[in-house]
C-alpha cells in the first residue's frame, strides 16, 4: 500500500459578499481621473445629442423619424418588418425602442451604417433599447463600419432579443499603414492586451440581451460586450458562433455582470472572455479556439474584496498562449469535463497588473482559486502574484506538467506527473503514488511532516514543514 502523507491545515480566506455597485457617473469621473486629470471630462457613455433613427419606437409608437436612411420598410403597430436602413453619417441609426410601452419586433432587417459614432446607445445604433423597453429581433443582417459604431445595444433596463441574424461591427481601419485614434476610450484601454475601435454588441445598466442560433462578428475590440451594470446585467447566448476576425474578446463581464454561453463556438484573434472584478461568466458545451488566451482576469478601480467567478463545463478550450491569465485580482474559477490545449505549454499563469488603476488587495484577500474536475491537464501552473496566495483543487484529475508556487490539494483519484521542478504546498491528505516525476526533477512541498521521497520514474519528492 502506498504511503500516506499530509499536508498544511490552512485556513482559507472567506469570500466577502458586500454590494459594490458603481455608477456610470462615478465610473466616468474614475477614469478622467487617471487618464485625462487636467483635461476637459470625456463622457465616453455620450453620444450625439441629435442622433437619428430611421425608425422609432417611443412608448410603444412607431414612426418613420428619419426617411431619407430608410429605403424600404412597414411598420404595423410595433411590428416593423422587410427594412432596409442604410446611413453613412454617424449620427444615423437603424431602429431605436425607447420606454416601458415599447414592446416591438424587427423582422427580416437589412441596417448598414458608416460614419464616426459616439457614445454606447442610442439612436444612432443598428438597434438600441434604452429606458425599461424591449426589442425582438429576428432574421436580421446589421452592419456598423466606423468608429464606436455598435450593431445593437440594450440599456437603462431594457430587455434585447435576437434570432437568427449576423452583427458585425467592422470599426474603421487600424492597424500599420493608419493613423492611430488618440481620442480616450475610443480604442481600449492598453493594459486590456487588444485593439481595434468598435464593439458589436453591448449590454449595460441593469438589461439583459438574450442571442440565439446567430452570428456576432468583430473585426476588433469586442464581439458580446458589457458595461456599467450599475448593480445587474445579463448576457445570454445560444448555438451562437462570436467570431474576432482581427484582435478583441469574445465576450466580456464586467463588476456586476453575468454572462452565459450554452452550445456556442469562439473562433477569436485574441481571448474568448475577459473577466473583470465582480462579474461572472459561464460556458456549458462551448467550443472556445483562442488567438491568445482563454481568459483574462483583472480588476481595475475595484474595492479589494471583488471576485470573478467563472465555470467551464463540458467544452473545449484551445488557446495559443496561456489558457488563464490572472493579473491582480481574486478569482474563483471551476473547469469540469473540459478538455484544455495551450500551445506555450501554460494552463495557468497570474501575475501582477501593470496598470496603474490596479485594485489593491486588503489584509485578507480571497486568492486565486481553480478548481478542476474530471479533466487532463497537460502544461504548467504558474503563481507569480505575490500579493495573493494561488488554491488549486484537482477531482479526478491527471496532471502532466509543473506547478509553481500553489497551494495544492488532490482527491485521491487524482494523479500529477511533474516535469519539471515544481514548489506546492499540500494541503489535506495524499498517497506517494499520487506524484510522479522523471529522473533529476524534484517536486519541492511543504507539509505536515518533513521527508524525502523516490518516486517511482526517478524524481524525488522533498517535504519541508
Amino acid at each position: 500500500m502506498s504511503e500516506k502523507l499530509n499536508g498544511k491545515n490552512i485556513t482559507t480566506n472567506a469570500q466577502e459578499h458586500g454590494q459594490i455597485t458603481l455608477k456610470v457617473a462615478d465610473l466616468v469621473t474614475a477614469v478622467n481621473q487617471i487618464m485625462n486629470p487636467e483635461g476637459p471630462v470625456f463622457d465616453w457613455f455620450a453620444g450625439y445629442e441629435d442622433a437619428k433613427a430611421a425608425i422609432e419606437v417611443r412608448d410603444g409608437k412607431a414612426e418613420i423619424a428619419n426617411k431619407d436612411i430608410l429605403m424600404r420598410g412597414c411598420i404595423d403597430g410595433q411590428h416593423i418588418s422587410d427594412i432596409m436602413v442604410v446611413g453613412y453619417d454617424g449620427k444615423d441609426g437603424g431602429v431605436y425602442c425607447d420606454g416601458e410601452d415599447t414592446y416591438a419586433v424587427i423582422e427580416n432587417a437589412y441596417i448598414t451604417l458608416e460614419g464616426v459614432g459616439k457614445g454606447l446607445g442610442g439612436p444612432d445604433t443598428g438597434v438600441s433599447v434604452r429606458n425599461g423597453a424591449t426589442a425582438v429581433i429576428k432574421n436580421a443582417v446589421i452592419n456598423g463600419y466606423g468608429k464606436s459604431r455598435f450593431c445593437t445595444t440594450a440599456e437603462e433596463g431594457s430587455r434585447l432579443y435576437v434570432y437568427d441574424s449576423v452583427l458585425w461591427s467592422h470599426g474603421e481601419p487600424w492597424g500599420e499603414g493608419y493613423e492611430p485614434i488618440t481620442e480616450p476610450m475610443a480604442t481600449p484601454p492598453a493594459p486590456l492586451l487588444i485593439e481595434g475601435n468598435s464593439r458589436t454588441h453591448c449590454t449595460m445598466t441593469n438589461s439583459y440581451s438574450y442571442f440565439y442560433n446567430s452570428k456576432i462578428i468583430c473585426d476588433g475590440w469586442g464581439a458580446l460586450s458589457t458595461e456599467g451594470a450599475e448593480g445587474f446585467l445579463y448576457l445570454e447566448a445560444n448555438d451562437c458562433d462570436i467570431i474576432v476576425t482581427k484582435r478583441g474578446y469574445g465576450t466580456y463581464a464586467d463588476p456586476d455582470c453575468h454572462v452565459y454561453f450554452n452550445r456556442c463556438s469562439f473562433d477569436v484573434a485574441d481571448m474568448s472572455v475577459l473577466l473583470a472584478g465582480k462579474g461572472d461568466a459561464h460556458f456549458d458545451d462551448c467550443d472556445c479556439d483562442n488567438g491568445s488566451f482563454f481568459v483574462l482576469v483583472h480588476n481595475v478601480n475595484g474595492q479589494p474584496e471583488e471576485v470573478g467567478e467563472m465555470e467551464v463545463l463540458n467544452s473545449r478550450i484551445h488557446s495559443v498562449k496561456e489558457i488563464m491569465l490572472c493579473r491582480s485580482q481574486n478569482t474563483d474559477i471551476r473547469f469540469f469535463r473540459t478538455e484544455l490545449a495551450s500551445d506555450c505549454g501554460i494552463i495557468i499563469r497570474s501575475e501582477i497588473n501593470d496598470d496603474p488603476a490596479h485594485t489593491i488587495p486588503n489584509d485578507h484577500p480571497f486568492g486565486i482559486r481553480v478548481a478542476f474536475e474530471e479533466t487532463k491537464l497537460e502544461g504548467d501552473i504558474i503563481h507569480g502574484d505575490p500579493e495573493r496566495d494561488m488554491f488549486i483543487d484537482f477531482k479526478r484529475v491527471h496532471m502532466t506538467g509543473a506547478i509553481h508556487n500553489a497551494n495544492l490539494h488532490m482527491d485521491v483519484r487524482s494523479f500529477w506527473y511533474a516535469t519539471a521542478d515544481s514548489e506546492v504546498t499540500f494541503t489535506g491528505e495524499f498517497f506517494l503514488n499520487q506524484l510522479d516525476a522523471p529522473a533529476g526533477v524534484t517536486i519541492h512541498a511543504k507539509g505536515e511532516k518533513a521527508g524525502t521521497y523516490e518516486l517511482h520514474c526517478g524524481g524525488k519528492l522533498i517535504v519541508e514543514e
